[in-house]
């Protein structure tokens, strides 16, 4: 079972851009995905069950799920965001959100000027819930083929490609960050990194390699990314869809689809 996103496109093919918000793919079992323009792609799943253990920590009764990504794709440079809420769907989605739309305007330059964009994600209405959130913020210049992103809690950043073995680039920890605390989103964990053409940048939330709820042993492994990429021949579309398929199945015989899902990736 499945189903389309709906990306807006810009005038030119290899050009688009995604705001995906887990409250708008509730259905259990579904897989939505899309490719964003030609070097980006999204996919997103509520899980395969509502009896997930990880269903003690979701607050609200009117949103299974509380994950949410962002893509933005152009010719000089490409943005992906993901963010993994607890405690119900307003940060995570307030979040993503806002960095959409900062986006469609204004290009991060480097760490300290995304840093300052983190921050400012606060500015807005007030939050009303006590929901706070994992974020997960990359890009990649394609001239200087480089990138950096800061990182708050356990999603994950990592790049494949045909000379690269699937690496995780971003440390993770057990931060959270939440609008009525300002601080929380100062001092993310900042990381750097080169991708040569033809290489695949991915992000997701750790309902992937936490398909398995709090069972990273048992869960997606990053040998198991790497031959997902490597099948799909580095396809963003491909990549992601098969990735979410896996994950919602689970791997070795173990259980899977247990938490929320989104997965970006962009092609270097």
């Amino acid at each position: 079972m499945g189903s389309r996103l709906q990306p807006v496109n810009d005038a030119m093919p290899q050009l688009g851009r995604l705001l995906l918000l887990g409250r708008e793919h509730g259905t259990w079992g579904a897989i939505a995905s899309t490719e964003v323009g030609s070097l980006a792609a999204a996919s997103v799943s509520v899980g395969a069950t509502p009896n997930s253990p990880s269903a003690q920590f979701k607050y609200d009764p009117q949103v299974s799920n509380e994950d949410a990504g962002c893509v933005t794709s152009h010719l000089e440079w490409t943005g992906l965001a993901v963010a993994d809420a607890h405690y119900g769907p307003e940060a995570s989605h307030m979040f993503v959100e806002r960095l959409h739309n900062i986006w469609r305007k204004i290009r991060p330059t480097d760490l300290d000027h995304l840093a300052q964009m983190i921050e400012f994600l606060r500015q807005g209405d007030a939050a009303i819930t006590e929901s706070e959130t994992t974020l997960l913020v990359v890009i990649y210049e394609r001239t200087s083929r480089t990138g950096f992103g800061i990182s708050f809690g356990d999603s994950t950043f990592a790049i494949a490609g045909p000379n690269r073995s699937a690496t995780a680039i971003n440390a993770r920890d057990d931060r959270f960050v939440s609008a009525r605390r300002r601080s929380s989103l100062r001092h993310g964990s900042a990381f750097k990194f080169d991708a040569a053409p033809g290489e695949l940048l991915l992000a997701f939330t750790d309902g992937v390699d936490g398909c398995h709820y709090r069972n990273p042993a048992t869960s997606v492994q990053v040998s198991d990314i790497d031959r997902i990429a490597k099948r799909a021949d580095y396809d963003p579309h491909k990549t992601v869809r098969t990735l979410t398929e896996v994950a919602l199945a689970g791997v070795r015989g173990n259980p899977g689809g247990e938490d929320n899902i989104v997965a970006l990736a962009a092609k270097a």
